[in-house]
């Protein structure tokens, strides 16, 4: 603030004008005698518009009246009592410091202030100045008592807003220079190292003075490092990296070759990987005020990978995904520590998700593994309770916004990269998609078995570990074709009457082949995923249709003519996974022993015993990973789900009417 006395100054305005104000009075008086009228006469108008400040009509002609009649009758005071009054005040006031900005702008409690005329600068309470504001209510305290007419009140604020000035000027560029000597001022240390001093030993506990001395002994490091030493440093994460990637490869390579096979796949991860990456880098160079690098939503990955791929993947591509960001920050392990604590709750929680719906749940998940852990840390550090709370606030916003942003990305993935997930699956599960319906209601026999035939694939897929979901799904499509021609399949003939009894074998077994091409269209058209496409020719594989085959067998002369059995055979190609190879055996099983006469468990268990085999020899199995163990467990689920199906049921016997009527009778 710079200051300046101008009581003086004021005193000379208000002698002025109050000299020039009472030649207009004076002169309206004299015209007041004469025809010219008084103080509203046109002759004073000029005299008027020099005078500041200027009066309106009405406060004209109190101020004359004041002037020429005795105003101690009608106003309790005379003129020159009155602009006595007037000055007083304004003078007294004039002496008090006036600032030239609002009085709330000043936050501190004191303010510095530096005459014009003087190098020196006081202090002084910011209570004990006054504003604009404030300094005007002042002088209309002092006047309203002491004036009865409103009129002459108002003409006094115009005197005062006029006369009393500021005395005090804020100056920006001198309280800017004045702020900058202060922060030199304030010493950059509060201790001191000396050379060679242990700063903290073995399992001492790490107090506050210590960690400024580590934070510190951190900075002087950074500031000492050469050329050299960033090099070494960017060689350090550049390895670092490279073993994570390594890591990652090697268990793609041999624990899930089919991925590490798959280019779509791959760029899957490593697009995940890259997100994660540009989180970390961003948390190390974003200027706020506060600890971004909760904000590393290494969750979402964590639940992307889950429902796209499996929860064995995730939390291996999760861990490499932690020692990624904290190799990027700089060997941050405690935020790789805290954000697996929390992504590994968020694969659990969404490992067996049913609908969509369900991954908002993991968010609670989160926040709890975010809880433990930040706590672990921010005492395992000696935090203060408000950072470990700031911190928790932050995990609380990851937690909560990493299922959202898996929800927008999941969408995204499918469609980008063609991952069918089992959300997916559960969606093309339900009975009210259109091909679905369109299978019930024009080929019910070919929906009925396709049911049972999906309950028999579940249990043998969970049995042996395989995807139950991708099998029961599988199962419900595998037989779309049908629905072109549904009344040539025996399962969809409601009369007796066989429509291949008159057609010739070959024209027979081209529509059956048939279904499978006008299926696997149909599928496409209903844009049904890939890899639920695959059962439509695979349950079939390169099998013989050999009811046809035979019967073409006995119309002809086997010694004049050959029967090609290529015509007869599916095309193919044979199952190529577990899902699909378990689909074949349950399509032929689930046909072949609804032919048996009153079925018995040594019953069913022989047909399945006998279809197995046979597949197994016909060489349909080959291309699968189903192994002999798998070939038992599968038998042994095929058989729980049939017997329970076909289990025998207690005749009643039946009472004759004569028997009926004796008992009655006899009642």
């Amino acid at each position: 603030m710079e200051s300046g006395d101008l009581t003086v100054e004021v005193s000379d305005y208000l002698k002025s004008h109050a000299k020039s104000l009472e030649a207009i009075l004076l002169k309206a008086n004299q015209l007041s005698k004469t025809e010219n009228g008084g103080i509203n006469s046109p002759a004073l108008n000029e005299m008027k518009s020099s005078l500041s400040p200027g009066f309106e009509q009405p406060q004209w002609e109190v101020l004359f009246t004041l002037y020429r009649e005795n105003g101690k009758e009608k106003f309790g005071i005379d003129y020159n009592e009155y602009i006595s009054l007037l000055h007083k005040n304004i003078l007294e006031l004039q002496k008090k410091k006036i600032i030239n900005i609002e009085k709330t702008a000043v936050s501190s409690q004191t303010i510095s202030i530096k005459k014009e005329s003087s190098k020196t600068q006081t202090l002084e309470e910011t209570s004990k100045i006054y504003d604009r504001k404030g300094i005007l209510e002042e002088f209309n305290k002092k006047i309203d008592g002491k004036l009865s007419d409103t009129t002459l009140r108002a003409i006094s604020k115009l005197f005062a807003n006029k006369f009393i000035l500021d005395n005090l000027i804020f100056s920006k560029e001198l309280t800017d220079l004045e702020i900058q000597n202060r922060v030199e001022q304030i010493s950059r240390t509060i201790g001191i190292v000396r050379e060679n001093e242990r700063i903290v030993s073995k399992h001492d506990p790490v107090t506050r003075i210590t960690k400024l001395k580590l934070d510190s002994f951190k900075k002087i490091k950074l500031e000492r490092m050469g050329v050299q030493d960033f090099l070494l440093q960017y060689v350090g994460k550049l390895l670092t990296v490279i073993i994570l990637i390594y890591l990652l490869g090697m268990f793609l390579y041999h624990i899930r070759r089919d991925i590490f096979e798959s280019n779509l796949k791959i760029a899957l991860i490593s697009t995940l990987l890259q997100l994660e990456a540009v989180f970390a880098y961003l948390s190390l160079h974003l200027a706020v005020g506060f600890n971004v690098e909760f904000l590393i939503f290494v969750p979402v990955a964590a639940i992307l990978l889950t429902i796209l791929f499996d929860s064995r993947l995730a939390f291996f591509v999760t861990v490499i995904i932690c020692f990624l960001t904290a190799s990027i920050r700089g060997g941050d392990y405690s935020i790789a520590f805290i954000s697996l604590a929390g992504s590994v709750l968020a694969i659990f929680s969404v490992r067996d998700v049913k609908n969509r719906s369900q991954i908002f749940r993991s968010a609670f998940f989160i926040l709890a593994g975010y809880i433990i852990a930040v706590f672990a840390m921010g005492f395992d550090k000696n935090e203060s309770i408000q950072k470990i709370l700031g911190n928790l606030a932050l995990s609380g916003v990851n937690a909560f916004m990493s299922p959202i942003i898996a929800y927008g990305l999941l969408i995204f993935y499918e469609k980008t990269f063609r991952i069918t997930t089992d959300l997916t699956l559960v969606e093309l599960a339900d009975f009210n998609h259109p091909l679905l319906k369109q299978i019930s209601t024009k080929a019910p026999g070919t929906f009925h078995h396709s049911v049972v035939m999906g309950n028999m694939s579940e249990a043998a897929a969970e049995a042996i570990g395989a995807n139950r979901v991708l099998a029961r799904v599988g199962c419900y499509y595998h037989d779309v074709g049908k629905i072109a021609k549904p009344g040539y399949f025996v399962e969809n003939q409601v009369e007796r009457k066989n429509i291949h009894e008159g057609l010739n074998p070959n024209m027979s077994v081209k529509v059956i082949i048939a279904h499978v091409k006008e299926g696997m269209e149909l599928a496409k058209k209903y844009k049904i995923p890939p890899e639920v496409i695959d059962f439509i020719p695979m349950h079939h594989g390169t099998t013989l249709v050999s009811y046809f085959y035979n019967k073409a067998k006995n119309l002809v002369d086997e010694d004049k003519e050959d029967i090609i059995d290529y015509i007869y055979r599916y095309p193919g190609p044979k199952p190529q996974t577990k899902e699909t190879g378990i689909v074949m055996l349950a399509d032929t099983i689930e046909a072949s022993t609804r032919t048996i006469e009153e079925p018995t468990p040594k019953k069913l268990e022989d047909k399945i015993d006998e279809v197995i085999k046979k597949r197994f020899i016909e060489g349909e199995l080959d291309e699968c990973e189903l192994t002999l163990k798998d070939l038992t467990n599968i038998k042994k689920a095929f058989l729980k789900i049939l017997v329970g199906i076909h289990h025998q049921r207690i005749k009643y016997p039946e009472e004759t009417k004569q028997s009926t009527n004796k008992t009655l009778f006899e009642q």
